[in-house]
């Protein structure tokens, strides 16, 4: 009687580490495809990663879609039974097939397996239980699934493989044995009684294949771990495997990822998630009882400055999870800056959103100078795990591109229970950037919270609707802040998630009522909010129109003992206003604060400005002291000044900049009042602005501020805003309607469909604003998926690594990573804390540092290469800026995007400059 014959299947290797001394430097493909494949199967019994929603939106079985998904992500790397391939690591051993030098890895796996379904696999399925096999329809799946890093394989536009064909990669043996793999797997894993697919379903299918995109993405991360699936290279029967290894391992190597859903708390009254809430605000009562629906639903909340939106909001997420349609939350927010604050805060409240024995995690995204005590930073792995052979530049394993994004807290932060960054991170969801399915899938199962949402220009806003469409078709819910939101703004936005759940949609009424709430679902729902009384105020507007004016303001001010802040539009203003003032009081009473710091270094200074005109800060902490500030403190921090003044902005950041305006009750010398009767002189707003003329020149505004003008280009809104708060004279907040100065008329004076006409020597910049404004809702909408093509490369004209990918247009889109010259290496610029090479990072003008100076770059390059080596956060792309001491500064040297050189200086008291 013969022996069995080995399947040809088992000749090939999947997973190598050549430099291995063990014998085992390898894994076979067989195994590590059913590695991935347990891991996926596992991942969908986490209710975030359901595939529910896929099914029922189909109409087939549940079991049937499950099965089909771990069938499918069991051929995600068909391309690696190519010749070419398994040439990459040669003479492994003599059980594998033979090198043929003749095939030349020219095209990445994912692409080779997608060649070989469609020339293969497709025309010649070898089990009937699928049914038409070439139809579109798995086209679609198997792209998610051979596509698993991180981008959709290659092909032309019009689905083409620019006349690629399968013997250039495969030979007959190859073929012959991918076959016997699929016709195995397909005997067991393939489950009976599939439908046939029509136009409907390849539809729906394309709407729901990011998600199984990105969950191919961390399934074969899981499933690459060699501290869970350790390498075999003795074949055995493949279902054996699957039962006594795979599987167990899976449930074992997801435990371990930190990805188990934790337990969630159920609070009998909400409001009890804080302590302090005695009584709760309106908007609090509001969110504590509204009746949710069922389903994902989106909340709008529209309040004051102060009126505890953030509790609201995270009482409807913690409401919304107990109801089981969501497991975790993502705050977005505007700036990093934002985003530390929000992390202190719900740092101090995140865990009692599950149960006490639940080990939640809690992820910044840009990291932490201190983490939370009891704090689980862990995602996936606690630390690197051991890398497999990169097969080329481009296409790294596995587990090197794991290491990679786990490195970086901005990526990681998606995958946490509770994340907490910018919103740049989460609409990266909707750009073609590598990994993006897995962003997306992130969010799946989370509510996402999107603080400031007034905040963001028309690109940022373009994004963020096709993000609210995106949430909406994988079953996510949103939360959405603000103090001043535009009407029409708010309608797109609502419009936006409305589209992404499918439901009939009327048109949305006009509700010009303030404060609102509003509940989107199956149903529109609006409540108008009272605003608690202390919040109710007026607070005066008083005009300065030349810079000397407000410098005697600030130095007569601070000498009468009361606090001030000065608000500046450029980085640059503030700095110079900085510096006349140092030149008449005292350095202990000034603190400047803008975005050029490096990030531990502004840490700090948020700290000291937190404490000196914090809510608790004392008569003596504030006394005379003055702060000059850019935008970094219009948004999520809670300061309270006894004087202001504002450069003139949009009228709904004056709005908000007015919020920091005598924001806590306190005594006429600046010390807390017990009583909450506020007691110093009424609030004044001091806007520094050009006289608001009918017929101002074209230079009304550059004139005064030669900056700004390019911060701020519309001048026509601006003149809008000035005009508005002349008439009213003053801001009610929050106002009723018809009111003059009420917060909702203030706003749609300048942004309403009935704004006043501008003055005609300004609406040449304001129509060319105007067409910028169309130009980059445009440029948003080109640079975004297309994501009802579903994933493929023709979804986009082109992929980037994340780093390339634009999630914001203008300035500060680069990450400069400052960097200490000391003995030889480079060191981070702020060492020896949590996080350091995040802590010394700083976000500048793409344009100011394309490079290293020639000289410059000569001088550091070996310790460059050292440290790129060292840590996974340097590697290329990122730029590491080597900075050398001159006097008291920092010296480094770059070319900007002209090739001109620069000189950049770093000091911890004016920030970087060049």
């Amino acid at each position: 009687m013969s022996e069995p014959t080995t399947p040809g299947y088992f000749a090939y290797w999947g997973k190598a580490s050549p430099e291995q001394d063990s014998s085992a430097r390898y894994h076979l493909l067989a195994f590590h495809s059913l590695d991935v494949a347990a891991c996926g199967q596992a991942l969908l019994t986490l209710p975030q990663f359901s595939l529910r929603p896929l099914a029922q939106a189909l109409d087939w079985p549940l079991p049937v879609v499950e099965n089909l998904f771990v069938f499918f992500l069991a051929l995600h790397d068909l391309g690696k039974f190519a010749r070419a391939f398994q040439g990459l690591v040669p003479d492994l051993s003599p059980d594998l097939v033979r090198n043929d030098a003749g095939k030349v890895y020219g095209r990445r796996h994912d692409t080779l397996g997608w060649v070989l379904w469609q020339e293969k696999l497709a025309e010649t399925f070898p089990d009937d239980r699928l049914p038409v096999p070439d139809d579109e329809f798995w086209e679609t799946w198997i792209r998610t699934a051979v596509g698993h890093h991180g981008k959709p394989p290659e092909e032309d536009q019009d689905g083409g493989l620019f006349s690629l064909q399968a013997a250039e990669f495969f030979v007959r043996e190859d073929f012959r044995a991918t076959r016997e793999f699929v016709e195995s797997l397909a005997a067991w894993l393939l489950p009976e009684g599939v439908p046939e697919p029509g136009r409907r379903q390849i539809e729906v299918l394309r709407r729901h294949a990011w998600k199984l995109a990105g969950l191919a993405v961390l399934a074969d991360w899981l499933g690459s771990n060699q501290a869970f699936f350790a390498y075999a290279t003795q074949p055995r029967d493949m279902r054996d495997y699957w039962q006594d290894t795979a599987l167990p391992q899976a449930r074992q190597a997801l435990q371990a990822a930190g990805l188990l859903a934790q337990p969630i708390r159920h609070w009998a009254s909400p409001v009890q998630l804080f302590d302090y809430l005695q009584p709760p605000t309106p908007l609090q009562c509001y969110a504590a009882e509204v009746e949710l629906e069922p389903g994902p639903q989106l909340f709008l909340l529209e309040d004051v400055t102060g009126a505890g939106k953030t509790e609201a909001a995270l009482i409807l997420a913690q409401r919304l999870m107990q109801q089981g349609v969501a497991q975790g939350l993502y705050f977005a927010l505007p700036s990093m800056a934002t985003a530390n604050q929000m992390y202190q805060r719900v740092g101090q409240v995140y865990r009692r959103l599950y149960q006490a024995q639940a080990e939640p995690s809690l992820i910044l995204a840009h990291g932490a100078r201190q983490l939370m005590e009891g704090f689980r930073q862990s995602i996936v792995q606690a630390g690197e795990q051991p890398s497999d052979h990169n097969y080329q530049r481009g296409d790294a394993s596995a587990s090197a591109q794991c290491n990679a994004w786990l490195a970086d807290n901005r990526k990681k932060a998606l995958l946490a229970e509770v994340g907490v960054g910018t919103l740049d991170q989460a609409l990266l969801a909707v750009l073609p950037a590598r990994h993006q399915s897995l962003r997306l899938l992130g969010l799946a199962g989370k509510v996402l919270l999107v603080d400031e949402v007034h905040a963001y220009d028309s690109y940022m806003v373009t994004l963020l609707k096709k993000l609210l469409t995106a949430h909406a078709r994988q079953g996510g819910s949103v939360i959405l802040l603000s103090a001043t939101l535009p009407a029409r703004m708010r309608e797109e936005l609502l419009e936006a998630y409305r589209f992404g759940l499918d439901v009939v949609r009327d048109e949305l009424p006009m509700d010009r009522r303030y404060p609102l709430a509003t509940q989107v679902g199956q149903h529109v729902a609006s409540h108008e909010c009272a605003t608690r009384e202390q919040l109710v105020r007026q607070v005066q507007v008083s005009f300065l129109h030349e810079e000397a004016a407000v410098l005697a303001l600030v130095v007569e001010q601070a000498r009468a003992g009361r606090c001030v802040c000065w608000i500046r539009n450029t980085v640059e203003d503030a700095r110079r206003a900085f510096g006349e003032l140092a030149k008449v009081l005292p350095a202990e009473q000034l603190l400047l604060f803008h975005s050029r710091f490096a990030m531990g270094d502004r840490l700090d200074i948020e700290e000291v400005a937190l404490r000196r005109f914090g809510k608790r800060s004392t008569a003596d902490m504030r006394r005379g002291q003055v702060l000059i500030a850019t935008q970094v403190v219009e948004q999520s921090l809670d300061l309270d000044f006894d004087a202001m003044v504002s450069d003139l902005a949009p009228i709904d950041l004056l709005i908000q900049r007015a919020g920091r305006l005598q924001r806590h009750a306190r005594q006429a010398d600046g010390s807390p009042a017990s009583d909450s009767v506020e007691r110093r002189p009424a609030p004044v707003l001091h806007v520094l602005c050009p006289p608001v003329d009918d017929e101002p020149a074209a230079d009304w505004y550059a004139a005064l501020f030669p900056r700004a003008c390019y911060v701020y280009p519309n001048i026509g809104q601006l003149w809008l805003g000035a005009r508005a708060l002349l008439r009213a004279g003053c801001i009610h907040s929050p106002g009723k309607a018809g009111q003059p100065g009420a917060v909702r008329e203030l706003v749609e004076a300048v942004y309403g469909d009935e704004a006043e006409s501008v003055p005609e020597s300004l609406q040449g910049a304001t129509r060319e604003q105007m067409g910028k404004d169309l130009a980059e809702q445009s440029q948003a909408s080109f640079n975004s998926l297309n994501l009802d093509k579903g994933y493929c490369i023709d979804s986009s004209g082109r992929w980037y690594e994340d780093a390339r990918v634009p999630t914001r247009l203008g300035d500060e889109s680069l990450t400069l990573y400052l960097a200490r010259e000391q003995g030889g290496e480079l060191r981070p610029l702020l060492d020896g804390v949590a996080n350091a090479w995040e802590q010394s990072a700083v976000r500048i003008d793409a344009r100011k540092a394309e490079a290293l100076a020639p000289a410059w770059l000569q001088r550091f390059d070996l310790a460059l290469q050292a440290l790129r080596s060292r840590y996974r956060l340097l590697e290329e792309p990122a730029f590491v800026l080597p900075l050398q001491e001159a006097g008291e500064e920092l010296l480094g040297r770059v070319l900007d995007k002209n090739g001109k050189e620069l000189e950049m200086r770093y000091d911890p008291v004016q920030g970087l400059r060049w």
